[in-house]
């Protein structure tokens, strides 16, 4: 008798462990991009010469580039040269492409939160962090736009931005992330 109740009571503690071991193998990960974005950042003032792909497209004004640094979770990701006397260059990411509005804000809020305060060692030996204010998402305005600014301490370093977006293009809500650097606007 004590025997049965002994291998009863055994059964139950380890189809419990099983259980609960089950459970924990299906916790949901967030890829992690900051270190991807890091690679990034310290190739923009080198005209992103060591992540720049083969040429995709060229226009009279543009060369577009595929990108050799594709974050986790990304669907694509190109550099944009614009053909000027500075040759400006930026990077996008497309994060997701969805008709779901929900899974597009989640998207991007999951984003502003990976990279915001996220500290970048760049090619000048310094540590910066990324800093910005959250644009809350409105579905009707069908735009949303955050930037994240480099700071060293507490002084910004004006040109540099990484902007994290989300747009509607009927019918698709896109989330993208920038990296570029602002110019003075001339009139």
């Amino acid at each position: 008798m004590f025997m049965k109740k002994s291998c009863g009571v055994l059964f139950i503690l380890l189809s419990l462990s099983l259980v609960a071991q089950k459970k924990i193998t299906h916790i949901k990960t967030v890829p992690v991009i900051d270190p991807d974005i890091e690679k990034v950042a310290r190739d923009y003032y080198a005209h992103f010469t060591n992540i720049k792909g083969e040429k995709i497209s060229e226009t009279e004004n543009r060369i577009e580039y595929s990108s050799k640094i594709n974050p986790k979770g990304a669907v694509e990701s190109t550099i944009m040269q614009i053909k000027s006397l500075d040759n400006s260059y930026s990077w996008q990411a497309l994060m997701l492409d969805t008709e779901d509005y929900t899974q597009a804000v989640s998207k991007y809020k999951q984003l502003y939160k990976q990279l915001n305060g996220t500290k970048l060692s760049l090619n000048d030996g310094k540590s910066y962090r990324l800093k910005g204010t959250y644009e809350i998402p409105d579905e009707v305005q069908g735009f949303a736009s955050t930037i994240l600014e480099l700071y060293a301490g507490e002084i910004e370093i004006h040109k540099f931005k990484i902007e994290i977006t989300l747009n509607h293009n009927i019918p698709e809500w896109s989330v993208k992330i920038y990296l570029y650097e602002k110019r003075v606007d001339e009139d």
